[in-house]
């Protein structure tokens, strides 16, 4: 039999990261956030406007005054690159695995 503040402990602990996934959490983003910046300022920007402010390609395409063919073309490349260069980049990343008793 389970008391209802162990229930609460427990359905807190399995809301929260463990402090290592956090961590490599924010690494992730850092390292993401890295191979953005190679990216050409063109594709970063069509990018931020479709994952950062949720934008359809026609409006992307009013903004960056192109087509919305040329916007779906330009995200297309970047996350294929961004793909690539992650998966080139990823090789070398050491997965932390805790120890569990």
């Amino acid at each position: 039999m389970m008391y209802l503040d162990e229930e609460i402990i427990e359905s807190q602990e399995n809301a929260q990261p463990m402090p290592y996934a956090r961590i490599e959490q924010q690494e992730a983003v850092g390292f993401l956030t890295r191979i953005l910046a190679t990216l050409p300022p063109r594709q970063q920007e069509v990018l931020q406007l479709k994952f950062q402010n949720h934008m359809s390609y026609q409006q992307i395409a009013g903004i960056t005054k192109t087509s919305a063919n040329c916007v779906g073309v330009l995200i297309h490349t970047a996350l294929k690159t961004l793909r690539q260069r992650y998966r080139e980049a990823s090789k070398d990343f050491v997965s932390f695995n805790p120890r569990t008793n």
